[in-house]
């Protein structure tokens, strides 16, 4: 199993922690177009929107939530920017093809592995730090409050234009990009790249299906 490990879950659960709930802290200032925490902040509202909406609370509306929440994180996260980063060198022995399949592959397996516990999360407090912002890059430092727990969670941001994407989390010092390199590596030297796809396919296949299924 690729996500199965327990560090791969807590990964996934603290960062759909702190994705849905910031929207507890203080409006920022919508001025400032390309400041990092108000754009994600802009993301989390409209995830919320979806999830509050009382035209999707029954159960048989869960596949068309879905696909709103999707549509909304594709908007903010660069998987293109983490499937190349995961996948490390054999990124650039991949042809235009692959990539382009990879990334659809690697995305899906993302989305899916954290959009279908999105609502199993609350009462969780999430406190903004601090942001860097060096050029084209940001990190933004937050912590997630549960009870009588606080956990680090860093998010890493690359700027296009006028828009900032995340394209890797840190959560207590374990970063979900390099955490996905280890396991990806591990793979591609045993079975080849190959190997690798057909993990990974097999793997969004049974995510499919148990939510279908539910």
């Amino acid at each position: 199993m690729i996500v199965s490990s327990r560090v791969q879950n807590r990964l996934i659960a603290f960062f759909l922690c702190s994705l849905l709930f910031l929207l507890v802290l203080p409006q920022a200032n919508s001025a400032v177009a390309s400041d990092p925490m108000t754009q994600i902040k802009s993301t989390v509202d409209e995830i919320m929107a979806v999830l509050n909406d009382e035209n999707l609370k029954q159960p048989e509306a869960w596949p068309e939530k879905k696909t709103l929440i999707r549509a909304i994180v594709d908007h903010r996260f660069d998987f293109e920017e983490m499937s190349k980063r995961a996948l490390a060198k054999n990124w650039k022995k991949r042809t235009d093809e692959e990539k382009e399949y990879f990334v659809s592959l690697f995305s899906k397996l993302l989305q899916n592995t954290y959009i279908d516990r999105v609502e199993e999360y609350s009462d969780e407090v999430v406190v903004f730090r601090k942001q860097n912002i060096k050029g084209k890059k940001a990190v933004v430092y937050t912590i997630i409050s549960a009870t009588s727990l606080e956990i680090p969670v860093i998010y890493k941001l690359l700027q296009q234009g006028d828009d900032w994407f995340v394209y890797d989390l840190i959560i207590e010092g374990v970063s979900l990009v390099r955490n996905y390199r280890s396991q990806f590596t591990k793979i591609v030297s045993r079975e080849k790249y190959a190997g690798l796809i057909k993990r990974v396919e097999e793997k969004v296949n049974k995510i499919d299906e148990s939510s279908v299924s539910n």
